[in-house]
């Protein structure tokens, strides 16, 4: 394919093998996704001015007005919105592969995090690091992210957990939004566990990372959240964090009911976040709680897998008509990987989804859990221009290969080719 596009630039993306609009999904809102809601065209073009979409449909409807501008073949690949990955940690420093020895010899993620490790052992890696350092990790990691599809992904904080960390990983996330050309989303994630300095000391914590330390670091913060859980923060905690996110008009997003069940996607629907996210302990009760909000049940099917312990229960959320996200969970101690299919291939074979819902959960349900399903996750008139070409015929081809890529997609960020 030629890439002589420029930002700003006018073309229309024709012989398209077949366009993934995700039209039905859009006006369901995500949610009893079926797979006509893919609203697959054969034949397709798309029209494309300055990072949007003007234009979808078959190829050979394509309006008059856009005749006179520039032609780029898809080459008979599918087109596919770009992956929305609304939960990751990848701004961190340092290793922790001994504790998946420890667990592997019986140690419970709680234990290891009794003992000095978990949480604590990232941020101690993590405050050492200078800024450009966490930054060129960082960026990589980003990269490979935006080489497997993911044109949107969100960044915590929470490996910094004092005042000068967490500014630090704020800075660098701030930094990757202007050099990367993927859209990146920086949520505060100081409450995610107590550091040591604070040892029996957890309501002072609270207090200034929420009144203190937020509305200083507000001018580099999206979204807030905190990790609501056993031997974590409780539902009394998140009030303080909500109550101050609020005088700052800063979303939240809440992780919730992954070791215990708590209350934290309780408390996540009764403030009104974006997403609850984990829900591995979830009831029938909470379910259908969800499926009558607006807050998107974010699932994280590697933390899972690496944990070895029972999956969240989409089946139960997605028939009930909860909208459903998928995301990685990035993050040094408990998903460690940046496998975007794999996400997918577990969401099926382990949580018994189907493609379709896959597809929409890592797309369109994907902006829901950042406040941007009016711009992200479909490719539709007004959506920005973000979105892959696969050599398949098959969405299931996205999820269908794991590990090492063999049939990497074409990558286009606001309408412009970045690989």
């Amino acid at each position: 394919m030629k890439r002589p596009l420029k930002v700003g630039g006018q073309y229309v993306l024709d012989h398209i093998g077949q366009l993934l609009t995700l039209e039905g999904a859009v006006k369901k809102k995500g949610r009893h996704i079926e797979p006509q809601d893919l609203s697959i065209i054969h034949d397709a073009a798309l029209v494309v001015s300055r990072g949007k979409i003007l234009w979808a449909g078959p190829q050979r409807e394509v309006p008059k007005e856009f005749k006179k501008y520039k032609k780029l073949s898809a080459e008979r690949k599918m087109v596919v919105p770009g992956f929305v990955d609304s939960h990751t940690h990848l701004v961190f420093s340092g290793d922790r592969s001994n504790e998946f020895e420890m667990r592997l010899a019986g140690k419970s993620y709680q234990e290891i995090a009794q003992g000095g490790g978990g949480i604590a052992r990232s941020t101690n890696a993590t405050r050492k690091a200078s800024k450009n350092e966490l930054f060129l990790i960082a960026k990589s990691r980003v990269d490979l992210f935006l080489k497997q599809g993911v044109t949107t992904l969100e960044i915590k904080t929470g490996y910094g957990l004092n005042f000068e960390a967490e500014k630090k990983c704020l800075e660098v996330i701030s930094l990757l939004k202007t050099k990367s050309k993927a859209t990146i989303k920086a949520t505060y994630l100081a409450g995610h566990a107590v550091p040591i300095e604070y040892t029996g000391r957890k309501d002072e914590y609270v207090k200034i990372l929420s009144q203190e330390w937020l509305p200083k670091l507000r001018r580099h913060i999206d979204f807030a959240d905190m990790f609501v859980d056993d031997g974590y923060f409780s539902t009394h905690d998140v009030e303080i964090l909500i109550e101050e996110a609020r005088k700052h008009k800063i979303p939240i997003k809440l992780h919730a009911d992954e070791l215990k069940l708590t209350g934290g996607t309780r408390a996540a629907i009764k403030c009104g976040a974006l997403s609850c996210d984990h829900l591995l302990q979830i009831t029938a009760n909470e379910v259908e709680l969800l499926a009558r909000s607006e807050t998107t049940a974010t699932l994280l099917p590697t933390t899972a897998f690496f944990l070895n312990v029972a999956y969240a229960p989409a089946r139960l959320l997605l028939d009930g008509g909860a909208r459903v996200a998928l995301a990685t969970d990035f993050n040094p101690g408990t998903s460690p990987t940046q496998d975007v299919s794999l996400v997918g291939l577990l969401g099926a074979l382990k949580m018994k989804m189907r493609i379709d819902e896959i597809v929409v959960a890592m797309t369109l349900n994907g902006a829901y859990a950042l406040g941007l399903q009016e711009t992200k996750g479909a490719c539709m008139p007004g959506y920005d221009a973000d979105f892959i070409l696969l050599s398949t015929d098959s969405p299931a081809r996205l999820f269908y290969e794991f590990g090492e890529r063999i049939n990497l997609p074409q990558v286009f960020c606001a309408g412009q080719p970045v690989n």
